[in-house]
């Protein structure tokens, strides 16, 4: 805890109020439960390349939560793309299914989704959030599969969750453990050559999305378009991770993609924190008492992306 609490208060993490009570016709007929839909950074387990254990922050979002109040069920699977988790019937329908008014989804694509896909068996899907855009793929089966953009899984996902009565918030992707500077070349963060001597950590940056960022611009573009709140995870721990620095944050990581298990609590802090910035948020109520004393995010990080009033 008091790692999580240092960098919080480091990124300057704001005091809000307590939020309004939800509205009647959003509240749960029962227990709630959260889930999350993923990939591999926010469920993953086993170890990386260097023998490091791998944890994701889906997992270490339960010390957060009031178990009496809400039921987690981390069904993120690593190595998924938003294409390959809503076509394998494992996945997506087995969370459709169960969907029930009151329960709360957390959507976090696009480490895996570059593309675009060049056969079935590739992971990624169409780039962008275009919903026309299709291209024909031939399983090994010899059926066709008809795939579709980034946007449209998630869209679809969100949509078909919201029919359930569960109330869908998009997360952009965690940042990797890649980092730059004018000075000197890494790898990942472990510098190739000894650091000249105007050299200054100060300006170490880490990767702000995966793809030159395209899937955290997308996500917050679909986000607005329609209209689905968006908390961006990629530039919240971003600034988190660089006022904290890059030595730091990364003994935080198995990888350069994947979390150890202090990174992955880290992140779900920093996670809950966003969460509970958002106007009259539904999360609040289901806090644990580690998960009440964190401090909200600033409102930067929060997309309400409200529907028009008709």
């Amino acid at each position: 805890m008091l790692i999580l609490a240092l960098f919080l208060a480091v990124a300057g993490f704001a005091a809000t109020p307590t939020p309004a009570d939800l509205p009647l016709d959003l509240l749960p007929l029962e227990k709630p439960t959260l889930y999350i839909v993923g990939d591999g950074t926010a469920n993953n387990a086993g170890q990386a390349k260097n023998g490091q254990p791998i944890a994701g922050w889906g997992n270490a979002l339960a010390d957060y939560l009031n178990p009496a109040k809400v039921t987690l069920a981390n069904v993120a699977h690593a190595g998924k793309s938003s294409r390959t988790f809503y076509n394998d019937p494992a996945n997506w329908r087995t969370v459709q299914v169960r969907l029930k008014r009151g329960d709360l989804l957390l959507l976090v694509f696009g480490l895996h989704d570059v593309g675009p896909p060049y056969s079935s068996t590739s992971p990624g899907s169409i780039p962008g959030i275009n919903l026309e855009s299709t291209k024909d793929l031939t399983t090994p089966d010899g059926k066709v599969e008809v795939a579709h953009t980034y946007g449209w899984y998630l869209s679809t996902m969100a949509t078909e969750a919201q029919e359930k009565g569960a109330r869908v918030f998009l997360l952009t992707v965690v940042p990797r453990n890649v980092w730059t500077n004018p000075k000197v070349e890494f790898r990942d963060a472990t510098p190739l050559t000894p650091p000249p001597v105007d050299y200054d950590a100060r300006n170490d940056r880490i990767e702000r999305g995966n793809a030159n960022g395209r899937f955290t611009r997308w996500t917050k573009e679909l986000g607005q378009r329609e209209h689905l709140p968006v908390l961006d995870v990629t530039n919240l721990c971003a600034d988190l991770f660089e006022k904290t620095g890059r030595e730091t944050v990364n003994g935080l990581y198995a990888d350069h993609n994947q979390t150890n298990a202090v990174g992955a609590n880290v992140v779900a802090g920093a996670i809950i924190a966003g969460l509970k910035a958002f106007p009259a948020s539904p999360f609040v109520p289901l806090l644990s008492e580690k998960g009440q004393a964190l401090p909200f995010a600033e409102l930067a990080y929060v997309q309400v992306n409200p529907a028009p009033v008709k």
